[in-house]
């Protein structure tokens, strides 16, 4: 469906023919856009998109737990900076949705998008968000994204949403109850931090932070959810600096906690709860000698360590056979990329090479993955 062969295909039927060609780039532009977003969202290909709200519309697996979180007896809710309607999609049926954009484009796709997913009213309204005043339950939020800097290493980190810190803190006060949706590295305003942060996870890819404020959450909370078995885990904010610690040499199994789960900063609270340790104390990387079975982790076995030497290294590869070979790094200021180009991998074997640091000191992990990794 993306093959540029069959656009040109359909540029020739007789009915394209009679359109003129802002009409026909148009319907190619949305059919290209349908079939990119079918990653998002399984009916996609009966929505309509703009490039900019496609990208940022909520993946139809977060927007149906998001919508189940919501408290029992919220019967209007304010979907500001309503894009494409991602969020709104799979809110209750008795539940009143206003949506709410500045875009005019974006509003006719958010009532066509709603109206073929939700029975319940949905409302589509033309306004700034932050002078939208309206008698609700509460409100879904999706500011744009904007960089500080365009040196940046981390635009995510350094990332402030559009509305600015300031206004969503005034609709924050305005309307009580909010769950905002925010990039998974940004870094909140010291006010924000108090509320509570949930990461959300997918296939292990964090997609984002929800910040939920009044009863749309619970203050001082910090939650990692890994979709789509919906497991999770959290902790009291208070409590994560002291899951630190532990730090021993690699067991018998090495683990990769998931990615939500290090955003979240819940590595540590992860491994008291499933008996095991931390390889380095500031690092998100496990071991233990128990097999630990779960979606928050990917499982491997530790065949050997070694030191972080190139020539020892290539050495271990060649003898391994090793053609295929993934190499993780944490912790290091090195780039996997040059390393494989270092150590030449040629042949039928895989291999994994974790380099990172060992209680401190630089040190190379082979490991087998086990499990469903």
């Amino acid at each position: 469906m993306d093959d540029g062969r069959e656009d040109l295909a359909l540029a020739s039927v007789s009915w394209m023919k009679g359109l003129d060609s802002r009409e026909r780039t148009a319907l190619l532009e949305q059919r290209a856009l349908r079939h990119k977003a079918m990653r998002k969202n399984s009916g996609a290909s009966s929505m309509l998109f703009t490039l900019l709200g496609m990208q940022q519309m909520t993946t139809e697996i977060l927007s149906r737990y998001k919508a189940a979180r919501l408290p029992a007896g919220v019967n209007r809710i304010a979907d500001l900076c309503c894009g494409l309607g991602g969020d709104s999609l799979h809110l209750p049926p008795e539940t009143s949705v206003l949506g709410v954009d500045n875009s005019l484009e974006t509003l006719r796709a958010y009532r066509h998008n709603t109206g073929l997913f939700r029975l319940g009213g949905t409302y589509a309204v033309l306004a700034d968000v932050t002078r939208f005043q309206a008698r609700v339950d509460g409100i879904f939020l999706d500011p744009a994204r904007r960089a500080l800097s365009s040196l940046s290493k981390d635009r995510d980190f350094d990332a402030e949403p559009e509305p600015g810190w300031e206004s969503i803190r005034e609709l924050i006060r305005k309307f009580r109850n909010a769950a905002i949706k925010l990039g998974p590295g940004v870094r909140l305003p010291e006010a924000l931090e108090e509320e509570e942060r949930e990461y959300l996870g997918l296939h292990d890819e964090c997609l984002e932070l929800t910040v939920r404020t009044g009863s749309f959450g619970r203050a001082g909370w910090v939650r990692a959810v890994e979709l789509p078995e919906g497991v999770e885990m959290e902790a009291q904010a208070c409590d994560i600096p002291d899951s630190f610690g532990r730090v021993e040499v690699p067991g018998r199994y090495f683990y990769e906690p998931v990615k939500s789960v290090i955003r979240a900063h819940l590595f540590g609270v992860l491994a008291q709860r499933e008996g095991l340790w931390q390889l380095d104390g500031r690092l998100a990387y496990l071991s233990g000698d128990k097999c630990v079975d779960s979606p928050l982790l990917k499982r491997y076995r530790v065949v050997k360590v070694l030191p972080v030497d190139e020539s020892m290294l290539r050495k271990e590869v060649a003898a391994g056979e090793v053609g295929i070979l993934e190499i993780k790094k944490r912790g290091l200021d090195v780039s996997p990329e040059e390393w494989r180009k270092k150590l030449k991998p040629k042949g039928p074997n895989a291999a994994t090479l974790v380099l990172t640091r060992l209680q401190g000191k630089a040190s190379v992990l082979w490991v087998e993955p086990e499990g469903s990794n």
